[in-house]
């Protein structure tokens, strides 16, 4: 007999996260939700015939909290591992054509994102090695969509480049500007250079809304702060910001 998906099994296996708490149970996880989680299911609602690898939502277990699919697939190791070149391309296509299904899309909210001037469309703002999985060099699953909100592309993609490049780890500039060509060609109508010029303003964002939002009552988000955030983040900006120059010079 096949399991109900709101019933699921006795078993949780938590999963990692720093923002809340999710586990596993069977083919589905379990997560706490927020005021921002219906516009969340809308907007996956929105995306599942027209865009694959988001999961399903199934709606509420007996606990509340929200029962969406398990994204099968493997999940870097984001403090050794880096995405390969095909990697990057996989999620970065994938990324172009999940704008163009966003497009069109709004909702009034609430979201949890944290509110910009002028978004152009609704984002997952977290694209990440540590919210997608893969098999082999291909994207198979895209989670953890809790920020999504109003966005722009090129804060999506300066996103990215952050933590996907990494522009987080002090590289060697030529693989830097290298793999942030890729994803500008990759992307299209897009300059590299642009991209990186576009991380300092889409971190800032991040460093100013954690605490704030941490004020106003997110436990997730006072849970990066317990976590060392935003002043871990300010710090790699700062080195970062140091490293641009010698980036854009191989641009």
């Amino acid at each position: 007999m096949t399991q109900h998906p709101l019933h699921g099994s006795t078993d949780e296996e938590f999963l990692a996260g720093n923002v809340a708490g999710v586990v596993r149970t069977g083919a589905t996880v379990r997560r706490t939700v927020g005021p921002w989680t219906p516009a969340v299911h809308d907007l996956l609602a929105h995306l599942e015939s027209r865009i694959g690898l988001v999961p399903r939502v199934y709606g509420f277990d007996d606990r509340g909290r929200e029962v969406l699919d398990f994204m099968p697939g493997r999940v870097l190791d984001v403090d050794h591992e880096a995405l390969s070149d095909a990697q990057l391309v996989s999620l970065v296509s994938w990324a172009r054509r999940f704008h163009e299904a966003v497009s069109g899309f709004t909702h009034d909210g609430p979201w949890r994102y944290f509110p910009i001037p002028m978004p152009t469309l609704i984002g997952h703002n977290d694209l990440a090695p540590y919210n997608v999985c893969f098999d082999g060099d291909e994207l198979c699953g895209v989670f953890d969509w809790d920020l999504a909100g109003p966005t722009t592309p090129l804060d999506e993609l300066a996103f990215m480049a952050w933590n996907c490049v990494p522009l987080t780890r002090d590289i060697d500039p030529d693989t830097a500007a290298q793999r942030l060509r890729l994803m500008a060609s990759t992307y299209g109508g897009v300059e590299a250079s642009q991209i990186l010029g576009g991380v300092p303003q889409r971190i800032d964002i991040m460093l100013e809304g954690i605490p704030a939002a941490a004020a106003d009552g997110d436990p997730g988000m006072a849970s990066l702060m317990d976590l060392g955030e935003p002043a871990r983040s300010r710090q790699t900006l700062t080195e970062l910001i140091t490293r641009m120059p010698d980036i854009a010079a191989r641009l």
